[in-house]
């Protein structure tokens, strides 16, 4: 049998399936790229954060735990945690540096007992403070066991927002006199000064009607 033509069917459904065969690995490796993409932009929307430990006979600070958190939708991830070694402390700090006006590394944090860190049954959960810029400003401990999530082992983080207080009422107009200076405020009149007339009317029956019986 010779070779086909190149405008018989045979040759057509031939090339076809060459061609599939070809896109189909560049597909996936299209996929491949996307999904890389993917994961590249959410670990740069998703911020980062460095938690330390500083047990009070201690010189410095040391890398307790690293977390990363999405301010928009509070949702956080440990990504490593180095419980602390047995310590003669009983006190230890937990917290991180900020950068300040006034101080480019500034210390804010907590101070805990070491037990809720170094116990065989701790599962210390870390509450992350987030301030008006969406960063951390403070980091505490959280004191109730309601926090921990019954199917989760081990430490745990939780973003709590920032909570909008009374604002001013700002731009309010101020109510002025015709000469420019502000209104007394009328003082609340009292029942006699209110109801006068009803005392006046009563006292002028009452007196009627004692000349009427004589």
């Amino acid at each position: 049998m010779g070779p086909t033509a190149p405008n018989s069917p045979n040759f057509q459904l031939q090339l076809h399936h060459s061609s599939s065969s070809i896109l189909h690995p560049a597909t996936m490796y299209l996929l491949t790229l996307l999904g890389v993409i993917s994961l590249l932009i959410a670990s740069v929307i998703a911020d980062t954060s460095d938690i330390l430990c500083w047990p009070v006979g201690s010189a410095q600070p040391s890398l307790l735990a690293r977390v990363t958190y999405d301010p928009t939708t509070l949702d956080s991830e440990l990504v490593s945690y180095h419980k602390p070694s047995t310590s003669s402390d009983d006190l230890v700090r937990i917290g991180l540096y900020k950068s300040t006006p006034s101080n480019s590394k500034q210390w804010t944090g907590s101070l805990v007992l070491m037990s809720a860190l170094i116990s065989d049954d701790a599962q210390p959960t870390f509450r992350l403070h987030l301030g008006p810029a969406n960063d951390i400003y403070h980091v505490s401990l959280a004191s109730s066991a309601s926090t921990i999530k019954k199917d989760v082992s081990g430490p745990q983080v939780q973003l709590v927002a920032a909570e909008q207080g009374t604002q001013p009422h700002l731009n309010r107009p101020v109510v002025v006199g015709p000469d420019g200076a502000n209104p007394e405020e009328v003082p609340e009149k009292s029942f006699l000064q209110k109801y006068w007339w009803v005392l006046l009317i009563l006292t002028f029956l009452t007196m009627s009607g004692g000349g009427g019986g004589e």
